[in-house]
């Protein structure tokens, strides 16, 4: 039987694997791990998502969730407008992948025209918000 391939371990995860190692073997005694491992692997299992991480830090899942759910909402870039004078082709909306069911959406669309477009969505539905803004739109009663 062929052996599956194996996926690449993102660096930053392989750096606090390595020091998750160095402090299992220099404990003494079963203690619990310092908070400041468990943020950076919190922080990562935001990245990465919580399942990935815990298994390749071998930490128990729903603490290593608990902790990612306590970590402050994401902050948003300002994007900078469109010039009034130009019509996009394309539009990228950069939809961070979670795995936390209670992350909410909001997208604001303005066409040139002043009409505008506010659409708020809880949970992971960034492809269904893609659709949706992309539906009403252009062929919705927005449209010009």
């Amino acid at each position: 039987m062929a052996q599956q391939a194996r996926q690449t371990v993102p660096a930053e995860i392989e750096a606090l694997k390595n020091r998750l190692d160095v402090y299992r073997k220099q404990r003494q005694r079963p203690r619990c791990l310092p908070e400041n491992l468990w943020m950076q692997a919190a922080e990562l299992a935001r990245q990465y998502g919580v399942c990935r991480v815990q298994r390749l830090l071998r930490l128990n899942y729903y603490d290593l969730l608990q902790r990612v759910e306590a970590l402050p909402a994401m902050s948003v870039e300002a994007v900078p407008a469109i010039p009034k004078n130009t019509t996009p082709a394309f539009v990228e909306l950069k939809v961070p992948h979670t795995s936390l069911a209670n992350v909410a959406t909001i997208l604001e669309l303005e066409d040139r025209t002043g009409k505008k477009l506010t659409v708020r969505l809880a949970g992971d539905n960034g492809v269904a918000l893609v659709e949706l803004v992309r539906t009403l739109w252009n062929n919705g009663p927005c449209s010009n």
